[in-house]
């Protein structure tokens, strides 16, 4: 009878694991207008800067990461940002890592200070040289539970905002709030610059007066607690009027009287709380080709009609 077969053990040829590369990547990115964001951002010797169309900072943060990736022969990469507890990324970190293998986003940690600083020099170095003065209109439309806003610059520049509001919180001059939000977010954006505001709201107008001279007065019933921690908006539009006072010029204005900027402010004011509201059919795409097409065309009126 033959014997059994035995078997035999094979060699088996274990190799440690070797690390793969790791390249840390802060990013910083900043507001240049109505959905353009300016970003840099620093890894070892690697730079990247540029700018990008996007709906809020957070869409913004994940266009920069998905471009670097692309571009970056590394594996895996830490990319660090300066982010709110409250940010939708931190949320997302799960569904990055899958849509983006070897991708992960953290804080920053103290060892990170140094990168963390170069992207925003980077930035800063990457930021447009302001240019001569600016004629800027602004204007708020209000319907019912919902506020929106809107400014516009003789260079084509503009903002608008739109949101639900509360008595609570605001206070009862809720026009004048939007009015005062208005100018606040024109002059954030337009700072550097001599700036000459024009707006229909005198009761605007002498809050803004005494917001140059130093005085901490708000609308009445406005309130300076947010659960959220966040700084409130009309709180950072005193902070940033004080700041800029020797840049800037206020122009009372009759209201829908054919002024080109003013009749542009108004309209992106009444798009932007329209868009809030709900209901309009508008898409985002919609509402920002709107807002575009709304900006340009009253931007070249007033500029047509002042060198006419």
């Amino acid at each position: 009878m033959a014997p059994k077969p035995k078997a035999t053990s094979r060699p088996i040829d274990i190799v440690p694991a070797r690390r793969r590369p790791m390249l840390s990547v802060a990013i910083a990115v900043a507001e240049q207008g109505a959905s353009q964001y300016r970003y840099s951002a620093r890894g070892g010797e690697q730079r990247w800067t540029g700018m990008l169309e996007a709906e809020n900072r957070d869409s913004a943060l994940l266009d920069v990461i998905s471009r670097i990736r692309e571009t970056c022969d590394v594996e895996r990469i830490r990319f660090v940002v300066q982010l709110s507890p409250r940010s939708m990324l931190w949320a997302m970190r799960d569904e990055i890592a899958l849509l983006m293998p070897g991708v992960w986003i953290e804080r920053p940690r103290l060892s990170d200070e140094t990168l963390i600083r170069q992207a925003c020099m980077g930035l800063r170095e990457a930021a447009p040289v302001p240019t001569g003065p600016v004629w800027v209109a602004t204007d708020g439309s209000v319907r019912g539970r919902f506020t929106g806003y809107g400014w516009l610059a003789s260079s084509g520049e503009y903002g608008l905002q739109g949101f639900r509001h509360s008595v609570k919180l605001i206070g009862p001059k809720v026009v004048l709030v939007a009015e005062l939000r208005a100018i606040g977010s024109a002059v954030q954006k337009l700072r550097g610059r001599d700036i000459t505001v024009l707006s229909d709201s005198k009761h605007a107008i002498a809050m803004v007066h005494r917001w140059m001279a130093g005085h901490d007065v708000l609308p009445e019933g406005y309130a300076t607690y947010r659960e959220s921690g966040r700084t409130p908006g009309l709180v950072r539009a005193r902070e940033i009027i004080h700041q800029e006072r020797d840049r800037l010029t206020l122009v009372w204005v009759k209201g829908h009287r054919g002024e080109p900027l003013n009749e542009g402010a108004d309209a992106l004011a009444r798009l932007a709380s329209r868009y809030a509201l709900g209901g309009s059919g508008l898409d985002s795409a919609e509402y920002r080709r709107r807002a575009d097409d709304l900006a340009a065309t009253f931007s070249r009126e007033f500029n047509r009609q002042r060198t006419a």
